[in-house]
């Protein structure tokens, strides 16, 4: 079985470095034209099912992705995002400034910290543990897109991986990025993590640019 994991595309929110959580934020037009560029390159690969978040930004990049196929997501609630409760739609240093410890504390364990409101990463864990068992019995033999968010995606990749779950936070997601796993005999095997060469873009870029973003806005195709 192989799993394509997708980041959904680009928002303001992600554009602005802000906690969106599980708030139903759309994809901007950059995001957008991200998600043409990713059933492009899907557009000859073999897929039997595309599986996403249920949430608005999510779902709007798995249905640009499974058009290509003549496919309809299957929207699942598991795969949502990390609840960020009373932090969602601040940035860091918002939050920061509001609740100082436990910010501190979330940053030195996101695991079992809980935002004002919100989850911890361990719930994360938890579910989408859930949904990669149920996915891989249904689909032993497939070839399945799953379109998520930078949380529940790094958390999928940890788990897959039989690391310390912690390790997620040292992973990198980006906007319409593509992961491959490979499951076979009970086992599974990382092929690509994070690429996003199709958005134009080899190395990641410093903290607070984004080159990506500039050539998709010129020359992307328009989704499909």
């Amino acid at each position: 079985m192989l799993l394509y994991l997708i980041r959904h595309g680009e928002t303001a929110w992600n554009a602005d470095g802000r906690f969106q959580g599980q708030t139903d934020t759309l994809l901007n037009d950059i995001g957008r034209a991200q998600a043409g560029v990713v059933a492009r390159i899907m557009d000859d690969w073999h897929v039997d099912a595309v599986y996403s978040s249920d949430l608005a930004r999510a779902a709007e990049t798995a249905e640009i992705i499974a058009a290509t196929h003549g496919l309809i997501p299957i929207p699942d609630v598991r795969l949502r995002e990390i609840s960020f409760g009373e932090w969602e739609g601040l940035s860091l240093a918002e939050a920061t400034e509001r609740w100082p410890d436990i910010v501190a504390s979330w940053r030195a364990d996101s695991l079992h910290t809980r935002p004002p409101g919100g989850e911890t990463q361990e719930a994360v864990r938890q579910r989408v543990v859930e949904f990669t068992a149920e996915i891989v019995r249904q689909h032993p033999e497939g070839s399945i897109c799953v379109v998520g968010h930078g949380g529940s995606l790094r958390m999928l990749v940890a788990q897959i991986l039989g690391t310390d779950p912690t390790i997620y936070r040292r992973l990198r997601l980006d906007n319409c990025s593509i992961s491959v796993v490979r499951f076979y005999e009970e086992k599974a095997s990382l092929l690509l993590l994070n690429d996003i060469c199709h958005l134009g873009q080899r190395i990641p870029p410093v903290k607070g640019e984004n080159p990506a973003r500039a050539r998709i806005e010129r020359d992307a195709p328009a989704p499909r």
